[in-house]
């Protein structure tokens, strides 16, 4: 393994690992026999846990949220830009045995755990997910597709949080479908 697949399979496993058991269930131990490295060889990519979480949130940001804006940047109507937007949350938990959920949901359970660069990678993927969110909104209600009351922000901050805390839910019960009908329940409220 070359240095730079070393790091980007150490980041895999890791995600991976979080995604399905959560960050404090995961240690540089699960790493190495998941990749079958030695934990050394992790310290020298990632001194710290904190140092791992920080670069595992920053990919994730950056990856999940080129996936979003391709979408809110696409001639979907708005209605089906919300459809594709949760279906990334219910594609996530669809994978295996429909127990992996949003990287950051699972250590957005955690963030009182986590250090301060991977607790603040968080909110602002909270945050940047909300504002693109507002954006579709916004756009629905201005073709008179979306009819909602009170202000866009909120709306938008009920949405991720319905997806990113409903994914966490139906990973006890009911798995992808029961996402995808709770994704489908909040957009009959919207439309008009």
């Amino acid at each position: 393994m070359t240095k730079g697949d070393t790091k980007t399979a150490i980041l895999d496993a890791a995600q991976e690992l979080i995604q399905r058991n959560g960050a404090n269930a995961m240690s540089y131990q699960h790493i190495s026999e998941a990749i079958g490295i030695r934990k050394a060889s992790i310290h020298h990519h990632f001194p710290t846990k904190d140092a791992l979480l920080n670069a595992l949130v920053q990919r994730y940001t950056t990856y999940f949220l080129g996936l979003v804006d391709s979408i809110v940047e696409s001639k979907k109507d708005s209605a089906e830009k919300l459809r594709a937007y949760a279906g990334l949350f219910e594609a996530t938990l669809s994978e295996g045995k429909q127990d992996k959920a949003c990287l950051c949901g699972m250590l957005g359970a955690e963030l009182s755990t986590l250090g301060g660069p991977a607790a603040a990678g968080i909110k602002r993927f909270y945050r940047e997910n909300e504002v693109r969110l507002v954006r579709v909104l916004e756009e629905g209600k201005a073709q008179g597709r979306f009819h909602y009351k009170g202000e866009a922000k909120l709306v938008a901050a009920m949405i991720f949080s319905l997806l990113e805390g409903g994914a966490l839910v139906a990973r006890v019960e009911g798995g992808h479908k029961r996402l995808h009908a709770l994704a489908e329940q909040t957009l009959k409220l919207l439309l008009k």
